[in-house]
């Protein structure tokens, strides 16, 4: 049982990793743009910020820290 736990926090906390890693510094993750985006434009502000690029080597990262987890949910 307490396995099981450690197996679930860390799954969690590695995709949560790979998440951060994946997010272009000064961005909201992705998962938070789409309501950040609604929210503004139902209070009448623009969309103020263009497209921000993450470079390929965090997105490598990123990828291999959401197989890691595949691996660790799959134990």
């Amino acid at each position: 049982m307490l396995w099981q736990v450690f197996k679930v926090v860390a799954v969690i906390s590695i995709v949560l990793a790979a998440a951060i890693v994946a997010t272009p510094p000064g961005r909201l993750p992705l998962a938070l743009r789409g309501l950040h985006r609604i929210m503004r434009r139902d209070s009448g502000l623009p969309d103020s910020r263009p497209a921000a690029k993450t470079s390929a080597a965090r997105r490598f990262v990123a990828f291999l820290l959401v197989l890691l987890a595949v691996v660790v949910a799959a134990i």
